[in-house]
């Protein structure tokens, strides 16, 4: 994972989630920050679904609205922590929440208030 110690605090978002929606269970750290390349991504952390059959898509919003989103792909369900690259260009002031959506049905599943 990146080492993120140099970076000025207020920089850093962090959320800690520990939900259950839809008989399924989240759990890790959601972070918004800056990786080792200095790019900005999103980090999760120990993130664990369990009992959720689907592939997950995440989103970065505003106030959890997917219509005002930025898409980061997929997640990887394999490894426990990860990142999705944020587009090179994107003000991420304006996001405040991830949403978790269904790849199939794009109904939102998870929104972690950052």
């Amino acid at each position: 994972m990146a080492d993120m110690s140099g970076q000025d605090p207020s920089e850093i978002i962090m959320a800690t989630v520990d939900e259950e929606r839809k008989g399924a269970n989240f759990s890790g750290t959601v972070i918004l920050g800056i990786d080792d390349e200095g790019g900005k991504v999103v980090s999760f952390r120990d993130f664990l679904i369990e009992d959720y059959k689907g592939e997950l898509t995440a989103n970065l919003a505003t106030d959890g609205d997917i219509t005002k989103s930025v898409d980061l792909g997929e997640l990887d369900h394999k490894s426990p922590s990860f990142k999705l690259p944020i587009p090179p260009s994107t003000d991420t002031s304006p996001y405040n929440t991830v949403v978790l959506s269904d790849k199939k049905s794009k109904k939102k599943i998870l929104t972690i208030n950052l």
